[in-house]
């Protein structure tokens, strides 16, 4: 991203770095870790992810007509496939005869689905085309057996799902303010590298603090990264529920005199965007890690799911080597053995008993904030 969209941030985190300081609390503030522990809290949030339109893929992933993935989520299995008219569709992965799960591969590309139970079987578009001895079902109306289809929209390189299609919005509107830079990014002209998914023994929402304040970068990542950032300071924006928040690096002096058409911001300051509710959305110098939290079946478990997206899949043994050592010193290290870490022992400490409240210093206040607007969005336990 040229630095030149961000002309006016970069003037404000100049600011706070000559200051210092960046947006403060008045005071130290507490969160009460009940909600870290609560199952009615955990299934008001879960009931919340239902009904809030979540990245669940990158746009080539469903490259062409045929090309499909399924997702494990909530507890059930979803088939996301690109139709015969180039439009992507999301499905209940399940058989509309008897139940039984339709696909058991976790991605391919073909145009028509068998149910491995009977053999009915499904088109890209979900429409039943096949039932062996139909004979035996006198007037079945397979147009009314289709797969059940849920919404799934694809905007700025992704694939968003909204599970409980009652709610579902146009992502374009839910994204707020952030929509000219995520359509500026164009990401979905970049590739998907990495992808891993695994469990953490933590709440969801315990990593996300972690993209939300830079006061753990000197300890936390003294053996990672934190030899490119300043300590203690960023600059956040709120945009509706989403934040953006800008971690300078200890090159950002340097921006003073850059010619920002020619400058390549990640270089300089680290800008994250935290879609609401559970994405990371991380930019790198020369790529882009998209982190998204799920929640577990248990209030101190969750999964995350790391994808590193770049801008061309590389084609020499050079640039294979420079996204495997990104992948290392970043999924690796910052990640699994850093900052997920650090919140299984968060969790850990919770789950013991032995803290009553999580304690934020002045420049911790985006937990608050991100907090209190899960807060806002949880449905009406009534």
């Amino acid at each position: 991203m040229k630095a030149v969209f961000y002309s006016e941030q970069i003037k404000q985190v100049l600011q706070v770095v000559e200051q210092n300081a960046g947006y403060e609390a008045e005071g130290i503030t507490h969160l009460p870790v009940n909600e870290f522990i609560d199952p009615q809290r955990l299934a008001l949030e879960r009931e919340m992810f239902r009904r809030l339109p979540l990245i669940v893929g990158h746009s080539s992933e469903l490259a062409r007509p045929g090309d499909f993935v399924v997702r494990e989520l909530d507890n059930r299995s979803w088939l996301l496939v690109r139709g015969k008219d180039g439009v992507a569709r999301a499905f209940y992965n399940y058989c509309q005869h008897r139940g039984t799960k339709l696909v058991h591969e976790s991605d391919g590309c073909q145009q028509r689905f068998a149910c491995p139970y009977h053999s009915w079987t499904y088109d890209a578009q979900g429409q039943l085309i096949g039932v062996p001895r139909a004979d035996l079902f006198p007037g079945l109306d397979k147009s009314k057996k289709g797969l059940k289809q849920v919404d799934l929209q694809e905007y700025f390189g992704f694939l968003w799902l909204t599970q409980d299609i009652e709610f579902a919005q146009p992502v374009a509107d839910y994204v707020d303010g952030l929509q000219a830079e995520l359509e500026t990014l164009d990401l979905g002209k970049y590739h998907v590298y990495f992808d891993r998914t695994r469990a953490l023994k933590a709440s969801w929402k315990l990593p996300v603090f972690a993209f939300l304040e830079s006061y753990h970068i000197g300890t936390l990542h003294r053996e990672s990264i934190a030899e490119f950032f300043l300590e203690n300071v960023a600059y956040s924006e709120r945009f509706g529920p989403h934040i953006r928040s800008f971690v300078p690096r200890k090159t950002v002096g340097e921006l003073v005199e850059a010619d920002l058409e020619k400058t390549n911001l990640a270089e300089y300051i680290t800008p994250t965007n935290i879609l609401f509710p559970n994405v990371c959305m991380i930019a790198h110098p020369t790529s882009y890690s998209i982190i998204s939290m799920f929640p577990g079946d248990t209030p101190d478990t969750s999964w995350w799911r790391h994808m590193l997206l770049v801008p061309k899949l590389p084609e020499t043994d050079a640039e294979r080597a420079h996204y495997d050592k990104t992948v290392q010193v970043l999924d690796g290290m910052t990640y699994k053995s850093e900052d997920f870490w650090a919140s299984e022992q968060i969790q850990a400490g919770i789950n013991a008993g032995a803290i009553d409240e999580l304690t934020l210093a002045k420049n911790e206040i985006m937990l608050q904030v991100f907090n209190d607007t899960v807060a806002d969005y949880l449905p009406s336990s009534t």
